[in-house]
């Protein structure tokens, strides 16, 4: 959609084109990317390792599409200058590393990931412009469709190219609006001989990405040449309907596949933590002085490597996701918003730090006393008998503090509460008025089409935006936008330019929407050329923005199975697996133990056991029931907060609202859940075992 712009009065004779090539002009010098700046100064610094060097045909091709000004020598010595010297730095540091730590795991595994960092960095410079470009590919999905609609808007107009690629250029988004403007400048600066040229080389630089978008732009340029004004149009209809129609295709595909990815993540997140729970502890039963149960060990397991293990892949899904829509991005100092740090309850603000300190602590010291409560009601002369079979941390023993299951429960809601009163404080009222707005922007497309329907009658413009307002009562945007932008007009004597986007008291002040501004100053820059021209540029704005929508709800339709899947998984699926994981994990330990018991004794038999027994005969130093049990709560927050981020993410990509108040939401249910059912099951075993 259109990006908010200043407005600035147009010079010359009215059109609607009139401030475009000079809008076009002042952006066409882009920023230079991180990429390109890096790459110069290395290759510059180390310009002997790239001597003779040349691209691929695909490193060419993806690097010319970007558009990075690299020549091959640059591009190698770089790539090589960050593989060699990272070797050296890598080896250095690892080694001290593994030294520093001799014979501790952390310490081995840490050198070897510093050793092994360079390789991963220098790979990642070498297939940089081919990830830019696959990245290109996944936006265009979202973007080509608003581009041709932007350029068949303005055929219709006037059939000219040029303005049409002007009007495209100033209103897309993405790298394609970009190159449509730097397709501008060109054709001023004479690298082309017309627009023409300009679009054909455009199409074909594009066509490898898409062909729905090459074809497209084939059609408009052939519409110019087509003297018939029903065949004209049957050229522009058909080149809207072939992109609609072709990124419907690919979002299908997409969803398609999401569905197996969304698989693995159970797998990895939820199935492979209760495979490690069992086989964790034979296997420190096996390998002497490797004790996998170990409070340490599993931390960095369940707590470390497999969440950044699930985050990598779950990023990797992410990728490929097209951003169908743009949501309106709300300031923290919007007006009617509590102040920042805030929330308001009750009509009062309150400190959302200080409700976070008063919930953490007060479900902590919950817990804690609960464990107190439970610890006295054990008669004294069973304490010795009792007090070692109740699930407790036994860290705090060598303090003499008591600190049991019900404290471990304490921490885990006290933490997922916290952070959603935290979330929700920081997000909600931001939400609520996002929500608000894109109402609004649901409105906009018939609140254009009833205004281009008056238009459409030669009545002024004052009087068709008056009519809409009284024909549409209950829509926001009539009864707050146009509205002030008639008051604006009636009382404070604005032209209509102003009365919108006046920075005081423009109607669109406070509204910030992409949609709603772009399609304004569509109406600004249409008018100029009389109702009957404004009629037709609000009828065809209606219409891409209905497109709009129909592409964005056809997606979300199609990852609703994802979508419900991942949340219930979330929600509901992770706690109770985990929970069980968790209080079945003594019984296993119990299990091998007396198994290695057992096996101790054959042993010492003569001509009884021997080799195959004798490796279950070491009994595992493992983390005591309490502390696994903490151990995989705090899990189920992480694995809880990522599988709801990726499926907000899936939802509605790019809004961080949506995702932190999802979380907010989803947290406190999970961890309570994952409480209750390690409660119930861990009594349900003790009594079976009992």
């Amino acid at each position: 959609m259109p990006p908010q712009r200043p407005r600035t009065k147009p010079s010359g004779p009215p059109s609607i084109y009139a401030t475009a090539p000079e809008r076009v002009a002042k952006k066409a010098a882009p920023k230079i990317p991180v990429f390109v700046r890096l790459t110069h100064s290395i290759g510059k610094a180390f310009k002997g390792l790239g001597k003779g060097a040349k691209f691929t045909p695909a490193q060419a091709d993806a690097i010319g599409f970007m558009g990075y000004p690299i020549t091959p020598e640059e591009f190698y010595a770089t790539y090589k200058a960050i593989f060699m010297l990272g070797i050296v730095f890598g080896a250095v540091v690892g080694g001290l590393v593994i030294l520093s730590f001799s014979g501790n795991i952390f310490g081995l595994l840490a050198g070897v990931l510093i050793v092994l960092a360079p390789i991963g960095a220098s790979f990642l410079y070498l297939q940089y412009p081919s990830m830019q470009v696959q990245n290109e590919r996944v936006l265009a999905i979202a973007y080509i469709p608003e581009i041709i609609n932007y350029l068949v808007m303005s055929m219709r107009l006037t059939p000219n190219l040029e303005k049409s690629v002007e009007f495209a250029a100033n209103h897309g988004r993405g790298k394609i609006a970009e190159d449509l403007k730097k397709l501008v400048w060109d054709v001023q600066i004479g690298k082309f001989r017309s627009i023409e040229e300009g679009l054909d080389d455009l199409a074909y630089r594009w066509g490898p990405l898409s062909d729905d978008f090459k074809h497209a732009l084939m059609l408009v340029r052939s519409s110019v040449l087509e003297t018939d004004r029903t065949k004209r149009e049957e050229l522009l209809e058909k080149a809207v309907t072939d992109v609609l129609e072709g990124s419907k295709e690919k979002m299908d595909l997409y969803a398609r596949a999401l569905h197996q990815p969304t698989v693995y993540l159970y797998y990895f997140g939820i199935l492979l933590p209760l495979m490690l729970a069992i086989v964790l502890p034979i296997a420190g039963s096996i390998m002497q002085g490797m004790q996998f149960g170990r409070p340490e060990y599993l931390v960095l397991i369940y707590n470390i490597a497999i969440p950044i293990g699930i985050f990598l892949f779950g990023r990797n899904i992410l990728a490929g996701r097209p951003p169908t829509y743009v949501p309106p991005e709300i300031p923290e100092n919007f007006p009617g918003l509590p102040p920042k740090g805030t929330i308001r309850l009750l009509g009062v603000n309150f400190s959302v730090k200080l409700l976070v300190i008063l919930v953490l602590s007060a479900t902590i010291a919950a817990g804690y006393f609960a464990d107190q409560i439970n610890k006295a009601g054990i008669p004294e002369y069973r304490l010795a008998e009792e007090l070692p079979k109740i699930p407790h941390l036994a860290f705090f023993d060598q303090y003499g503090l008591y600190v049991a299951q019900f404290s471990v429960f304490g921490i885990l809601i006290g933490i997922s509460l916290a952070s959603s009163v935290y979330l929700l404080g920081t997000y909600w009222a931001r939400k609520k008025v996002q929500d608000e707005i894109r109402g609004m922007e649901g409105e906009f497309k018939d609140a254009m089409y009833v205004l281009a329907s008056r238009l459409g009658e030669n009545k002024p413009m004052e009087e068709a935006m008056r009519h809409a307002v009284e024909f549409l009562p209950k829509s926001k945007i009539a009864s707050e936008v146009f509205q002030r932008i008639l008051s604006n007009i009636t009382m404070l004597g604005m032209t209509l330019d102003a009365a919108i986007f006046d920075p005081t008291f423009g109607a669109v002040k406070n509204v910030p929407s992409q949609v709603i501004r772009g399609g304004m100053s569509v109406l600004v820059d249409s008018v100029q050329l009389g109702v009957n021209v404004a009629a037709k540029s609000l009828m065809s704005l209606s219409l891409q923005l209905r497109n709009a929508q129909k592409i964005d709800e056809s997606l979300r339709h199609l990852l609703e199975d994802v979508t419900v899947m991942l949340s219930t998984m979330a929600t509901f699926i992770a706690p109770v697996v985990l929970a069980v994981v968790s209080s079945m994990q003594q019984m296993i330990i119990n299990s091998i133990s007396s198994a290695a018991a057992g096996s101790t004794e054959q042993a010492q038999v003569p001509g009884m056991g021997g080799g195959m027994t004798s490796m279950f005969s070491h009994k595992p130093d493992t983390a005591d029931p309490a502390t696994f049990a903490l151990i995989m709560g705090v899990y189920v927050i992480e694995i809880v907060f990522m599988l709801i981020y990726f499926n907000s993410q899936v939802e509605d990509t790019h809004n961080p609202l949506h995702t932190y108040v999802s979380i907010a939401k989803a947290l406190p249910m999970a961890a309570i859940l994952y409480c209750v059912t390690l409660f119930v099951t861990s009594m349900a075993i003790g009594g079976a075992g009992g």
